[in-house]
């Protein structure tokens, strides 16, 4: 489905919900609207991974990305996410020793705050022998504990975000023209993404406030 079919048919959605007909939507609320309920479904999906539903955004699975290093201490290394992360899937390790080189390790996300305990536990800590060790997302980076042990590569799997629509015809916030860009989903999920939109846009125009929907409200549809 091209973006100005898209738009036109939310338009057609906006107006059966409408009680009166004829809503006109402009070019920049619509994109705005799409993008945010877009991302929205996409979060849906990946909260209910473990169903049947996480086909939905399987095209937006990336696998063992290499990420860029860029810091270490004594006990960790750090290494940069891709400019598009959206979720995270899993991640693994190239690790080295002195005697041993560029063997898989696996990686274990966990929260920063329990990391202080798990270096503390022989039963958790990073082991090279174990072939295990763990780390956690910080600032759009992700920091992995190492012991006896150096990092050569980190392979990240993940969701990245979904591309953002756009159409040609009205003037961006920092002054660029809008252009044209299709829906990456096929028309079966845009049509769900598009009677979420135009369920959004009646709830905030019902509501002064700018009242949204929560998301399980949203695409239970």
């Amino acid at each position: 489905m091209t973006v100005q079919e898209t738009y036109l048919r939310f338009l057609q959605l906006v107006n059966r919900n409408a009680t009166n007909n004829n809503v006109n939507v402009d070019l920049y609320r619509f994109v705005k609207i799409f993008n945010d309920v877009q991302n929205r479904y996409v979060e849906w999906n990946l909260d209910k991974r473990n169903e049947d539903s996480i086909r939905n955004v399987q095209k937006l699975l990336v696998v063992e990305f290499p990420l860029l290093p860029t810091g270490s201490t004594a006990s960790t290394s750090t290494f940069e996410l891709p400019p598009n992360f959206f979720d995270f899937a899993n991640i693994s390790a190239i690790a080295s020793t002195d005697c041993c080189k560029k063997e898989r390790v696996l990686v274990h996300e966990i929260k920063s705050e329990d990391a202080e305990e798990k270096v503390n536990d022989k039963y958790s800590e990073p082991s090279f022998d174990w072939r295990e060790t763990f780390g956690y997302l910080a600032n759009g980076s992700f920091v992995v504990f190492e012991k006896d042990f150096d990092t050569n590569e980190l392979l990240l799997t993940y969701y990245r975000e979904p591309l953002q629509i756009d159409i040609e015809g009205y003037p961006r916030l920092d002054g660029t023209p809008s252009t044209n860009v299709d829906p990456e989903f096929d028309d079966v999920i845009v049509n769900r993404i598009l009677l979420a939109a135009a369920k959004e846009f009646s709830a905030i125009n019902a509501n002064p406030e700018g009242y949204a929907l929560d998301k399980d409200r949203l695409f239970n549809i």
